[in-house]
Protein backbone atom coordinates (compact mmCIF):
# COMPACT_ATOMS: atom_id res chain seq x y z
CA UNK A 1 0.00 0.00 0.00
CA UNK A 2 1.45 4.05 -1.02
CA UNK A 3 1.92 5.79 1.56
CA UNK A 4 -0.19 9.03 2.01
CA UNK A 5 0.48 13.02 3.13
CA UNK A 6 -1.92 15.32 4.44
CA UNK A 7 0.02 18.44 5.23
CA UNK A 8 -1.74 21.69 6.16
CA UNK A 9 -0.04 24.64 5.34
CA UNK A 10 0.77 27.01 8.05
CA UNK A 11 1.09 30.36 7.28
CA UNK A 12 4.29 33.06 9.06
CA UNK A 13 3.12 34.80 11.92
CA UNK A 14 1.53 37.79 11.72
CA UNK A 15 0.59 41.08 13.64
CA UNK A 16 -2.65 43.50 13.67
CA UNK A 17 -2.14 46.39 16.40
CA UNK A 18 -4.12 49.31 17.28
CA UNK A 19 -3.09 52.31 18.57
CA UNK A 20 -4.86 54.36 21.75
CA UNK A 21 -7.62 51.72 22.41
CA UNK A 22 -10.80 53.14 23.17
CA UNK A 23 -12.62 51.77 26.59
CA UNK A 24 -15.80 50.19 24.32
CA UNK A 25 -15.60 48.08 21.28
CA UNK A 26 -16.71 50.00 18.42
CA UNK A 27 -20.44 49.80 17.35
CA UNK A 28 -20.62 46.78 14.50
CA UNK A 29 -23.72 46.60 12.33
CA UNK A 30 -23.72 46.13 8.32
CA UNK A 31 -21.96 48.26 6.23
CA UNK A 32 -21.39 49.16 2.84
CA UNK A 33 -18.19 50.59 3.66
CA UNK A 34 -15.54 48.08 3.76
CA UNK A 35 -14.16 47.73 7.76
CA UNK A 36 -9.94 48.71 7.72
CA UNK A 37 -9.26 48.62 10.90
CA UNK A 38 -7.76 45.44 12.65
CA UNK A 39 -8.00 43.12 9.64
CA UNK A 40 -6.92 39.79 10.01
CA UNK A 41 -8.25 37.90 7.39
CA UNK A 42 -9.39 38.96 3.96
CA UNK A 43 -10.87 36.21 1.38
CA UNK A 44 -11.09 38.83 -1.68
CA UNK A 45 -7.33 39.62 -1.42
CA UNK A 46 -6.13 36.19 0.34
CA UNK A 47 -3.33 34.47 -2.13
CA UNK A 48 -1.51 31.50 -1.56
CA UNK A 49 -2.77 27.94 -0.18
CA UNK A 50 -6.49 28.95 -0.09
CA UNK A 51 -8.76 30.58 2.45
CA UNK A 52 -7.92 29.77 5.83
CA UNK A 53 -10.93 28.08 8.33
CA UNK A 54 -9.34 29.07 11.68
CA UNK A 55 -7.30 31.36 13.62
CA UNK A 56 -5.11 31.27 16.56
CA UNK A 57 -4.98 34.35 18.05
CA UNK A 58 -2.19 35.85 20.64
CA UNK A 59 -3.43 38.98 22.39
CA UNK A 60 -0.78 41.78 23.93
CA UNK A 61 -0.94 45.14 25.25
CA UNK A 62 2.10 48.14 25.30
CA UNK A 63 1.17 48.32 28.64
CA UNK A 64 0.18 46.12 32.15
CA UNK A 65 -2.36 48.78 33.76
CA UNK A 66 -6.01 49.17 32.57
CA UNK A 67 -9.30 47.98 33.44
CA UNK A 68 -12.29 45.72 31.17
CA UNK A 69 -9.48 44.70 29.07
CA UNK A 70 -10.77 42.56 25.81
CA UNK A 71 -10.67 41.70 22.51
CA UNK A 72 -13.68 40.88 20.08
CA UNK A 73 -13.16 38.89 16.76
CA UNK A 74 -15.85 40.33 14.25
CA UNK A 75 -16.30 37.75 11.55
CA UNK A 76 -17.88 39.44 7.99
CA UNK A 77 -20.01 37.81 5.62
CA UNK A 78 -20.26 39.55 1.82
CA UNK A 79 -23.61 39.88 0.83
CA UNK A 80 -24.10 41.13 -3.25
CA UNK A 81 -27.16 43.57 -2.84
CA UNK A 82 -29.51 42.03 -5.78
CA UNK A 83 -30.44 45.61 -6.47
CA UNK A 84 -27.75 47.50 -6.87
CA UNK A 85 -24.87 45.01 -7.24
CA UNK A 86 -23.14 46.59 -4.64
CA UNK A 87 -21.26 44.93 -1.34
CA UNK A 88 -22.96 44.60 1.87
CA UNK A 89 -20.49 43.40 4.95
CA UNK A 90 -22.53 41.98 7.79
CA UNK A 91 -21.35 41.61 10.92
CA UNK A 92 -20.91 38.43 13.37
CA UNK A 93 -19.20 37.93 16.53
CA UNK A 94 -16.78 34.95 16.21
CA UNK A 95 -15.78 35.11 20.00
CA UNK A 96 -15.78 38.05 22.87
CA UNK A 97 -12.78 37.86 25.31
CA UNK A 98 -11.63 39.25 28.74
CA UNK A 99 -8.33 39.62 28.86
CA UNK A 100 -5.93 39.40 31.62
CA UNK A 101 -1.87 39.27 32.97
CA UNK A 102 -0.13 37.39 34.88
CA UNK A 103 1.42 38.86 38.12
CA UNK A 104 4.85 39.11 36.37
CA UNK A 105 4.09 39.92 32.91
CA UNK A 106 6.37 38.51 30.11
CA UNK A 107 7.97 41.09 27.88
CA UNK A 108 8.85 40.42 24.46
CA UNK A 109 10.34 42.82 22.07
CA UNK A 110 8.92 41.92 19.09
CA UNK A 111 9.87 44.36 15.65
CA UNK A 112 11.61 46.90 17.79
CA UNK A 113 8.99 47.19 20.79
CA UNK A 114 7.73 46.01 23.69
CA UNK A 115 4.81 44.09 23.83
CA UNK A 116 3.36 42.24 27.19
CA UNK A 117 1.09 38.99 25.93
CA UNK A 118 -2.05 38.05 28.04
CA UNK A 119 -1.49 35.15 30.43
CA UNK A 120 -5.08 34.60 30.85
CA UNK A 121 -8.08 34.87 28.30
CA UNK A 122 -12.07 33.77 29.70
CA UNK A 123 -14.55 33.89 27.16
CA UNK A 124 -17.38 36.14 27.48
CA UNK A 125 -20.62 34.41 28.41
CA UNK A 126 -22.98 33.93 25.05
CA UNK A 127 -20.63 34.47 22.32
CA UNK A 128 -19.70 31.34 19.97
CA UNK A 129 -17.24 28.94 21.59
CA UNK A 130 -13.65 29.06 20.30
CA UNK A 131 -10.35 26.60 21.90
CA UNK A 132 -8.82 28.60 24.84
CA UNK A 133 -5.15 28.10 26.49
CA UNK A 134 -5.06 30.37 29.39
CA UNK A 135 -2.28 29.39 31.95
CA UNK A 136 -3.95 31.82 34.55
CA UNK A 137 -2.54 34.88 36.48
CA UNK A 138 -0.29 33.67 38.75
CA UNK A 139 3.53 33.48 38.00
CA UNK A 140 3.17 32.25 34.80
CA UNK A 141 4.30 34.22 31.76
CA UNK A 142 2.95 32.02 29.11
CA UNK A 143 1.01 33.45 26.64
CA UNK A 144 -2.84 33.02 26.49
CA UNK A 145 -4.42 31.86 22.84
CA UNK A 146 -7.60 31.52 21.38
CA UNK A 147 -8.41 29.35 18.18
CA UNK A 148 -11.37 30.44 16.57
CA UNK A 149 -13.62 29.07 13.54
CA UNK A 150 -14.25 31.38 10.54
CA UNK A 151 -16.67 29.20 8.71
CA UNK A 152 -18.76 31.64 6.72
CA UNK A 153 -16.53 34.91 7.06
CA UNK A 154 -14.67 36.56 4.08
CA UNK A 155 -13.53 39.24 6.34
CA UNK A 156 -12.04 39.04 10.08
CA UNK A 157 -11.49 42.09 11.72
CA UNK A 158 -10.36 42.52 15.75
CA UNK A 159 -11.21 45.01 17.87
CA UNK A 160 -10.22 45.82 21.11
CA UNK A 161 -10.97 47.89 24.59
CA UNK A 162 -8.91 49.17 28.17
CA UNK A 163 -9.12 52.03 30.15
CA UNK A 164 -5.87 53.88 29.73
CA UNK A 165 -5.96 54.22 25.83
CA UNK A 166 -2.97 51.34 25.16
CA UNK A 167 -1.67 50.28 22.02
CA UNK A 168 -3.08 46.78 21.91
CA UNK A 169 -2.64 43.94 19.15
CA UNK A 170 -3.08 40.05 18.21
CA UNK A 171 -0.09 38.07 16.71
CA UNK A 172 -2.45 35.60 15.01
CA UNK A 173 -1.47 32.95 12.26
CA UNK A 174 -4.26 31.22 10.21
CA UNK A 175 -4.40 27.46 9.16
Amino acid sequence: MADATITTYQRNLSNVSVASVPSTYATIAPTTTKPTSGVLVDHKTQTGNGAPSLIRATPYSSVTGGSSIGMRLVGWAIRVDSSTGNDTYVPFVLGDFTLTFATTPATWTIDGATQRPFSAVTQVTGTPAANLYSPGGGANTEAATVLVDLSGCQLVTAQFKSSGTPTMGVFYATL
